[in-house]
């Protein structure tokens, strides 16, 4: 199996920051909403600890935040703007695909936190 080296690549696909291969959740889909936020202790692959200390993804809150706003900004602006859907509707398609894709996007923040601050390594 290739295995990226990519940062991005890897918080994408919801993998380890290290070795790019562990989950990073229990469960596979973002929408099972009763344990979508479940992560591992550590990596199942290379025993990275996956939550260095108490409140660690307070900071994936706010990387969250900032990644809907800026999507639900372009989103509005190419609808409204460029495709020509009324203010009202183009808000609606907005709302109810930000609310859609909450789920991935709290996992996807989480996984790009970590990466900010653990380094891929190869070898693990």
């Amino acid at each position: 199996m290739a295995v990226s080296r990519s940062k991005l690549g890897a918080a994408f696909r919801l993998k380890c920051a290290r070795c790019h291969q562990g989950d990073l959740f229990v469960s596979k889909s973002s929408y099972n909403l009763s344990n979508f936020s479940k992560m591992y202790k550590r990596c199942p692959h290379c025993g990275l600890v996956y939550e260095p200390e108490a409140g660690f993804y307070y900071g994936a809150m706010f990387l969250s935040y900032a990644i809907g706003v800026v999507f639900s900004l372009l989103l509005f602006c190419i609808l409204n703007m460029l495709v020509g859907i009324d203010t009202l509707w183009s808000f609606i398609i907005v709302a109810v695909t930000w609310i859609g894709l909450s789920p991935y996007l709290f996992r996807f923040s989480r996984a790009l936190w970590l990466g900010l601050f653990v380094n891929y390594h190869r070898d693990v």
